[in-house]
């Protein structure tokens, strides 16, 4: 079996920024309901947590873009990031 996993090209690195892009915006329209004056999102994930590796039968890896693991749905993941960002908000 073979155990090397690849590193993401370039082009998955773009992926991935897209799709925080993308889930960004979506919880900045849900925080700012609540506080307009909110400018940015508390994303404890760097771009590289939005990366998934997945062993392909006949034994290889492959990556692909994705939440990050942990949550089971995006709309788990939009909502941990709209509370995390109220609370950072709150406190400050």
């Amino acid at each position: 079996m073979n155990t090397n996993i690849p590193d993401p090209s370039e082009q998955d690195l773009k992926y991935a920024a897209e799709l925080r892009t993308e889930i960004h915006k979506e919880v900045l329209e849900r925080v700012r309901l609540v506080n307009p004056n909110i400018n940015s999102v508390i994303d404890p994930y760097p771009v590289e947590s939005y990366f998934q590796w997945n062993w392909e039968y006949p034994g290889a890896w492959y990556i692909y873009v994705a939440i990050p693991e942990g949550f089971r749905s995006r709309t788990a993941f939009v909502d941990f990031l709209v509370k995390k960002t109220l609370y950072f908000y709150s406190t400050q």
